[in-house]
């Protein structure tokens, strides 16, 4: 009986299919109180949590307004945002909001856009 729910159960996670979308980050070139994301007028190191987990730092994010992320989940159309700059003390919160596959939205200080 316990070899058949193990069996049952690893059968349902490898039905849980996985898909990687593409998220396209543009930062607002301030913070909304107009002071610059980095001391000396830097861009912002821009990083990603999707639906409260953390995506790994891309170093092509680094120093950059505009920057894409793949990212992979548990197949869906629509996620929760929350998108940082990178501090070494604090991070910024650049945006946060949801967001669906094939739209872009506007999510206070970037616009992000989600495609397959």
């Amino acid at each position: 009986m316990k070899k058949i729910i193990l069996l049952l159960t690893t059968m349902l996670v490898l039905i849980e299919a996985k898909e990687t979308y593409s998220l396209t980050i543009k930062a607002e070139p301030a913070k909304t109180n107009g002071k610059a994301w980095d001391i000396g007028g830097g861009a912002p190191d821009i990083f990603v949590k999707i639906d409260g987990i953390f995506v790994d730092f891309d170093r092509s994010c680094k120093n950059t307004y505009k920057c894409t992320i793949n990212f992979t989940v548990t197949k869906g159309t629509s996620w929760y945002f929350e998108i940082y700059d990178k501090d070494l003390q604090n991070n910024d919160l650049i945006a946060k909001g949801n967001c669906s596959l094939g739209k872009e939205c506007s999510l206070g200080g970037a616009k992000i856009e989600i495609e397959e």
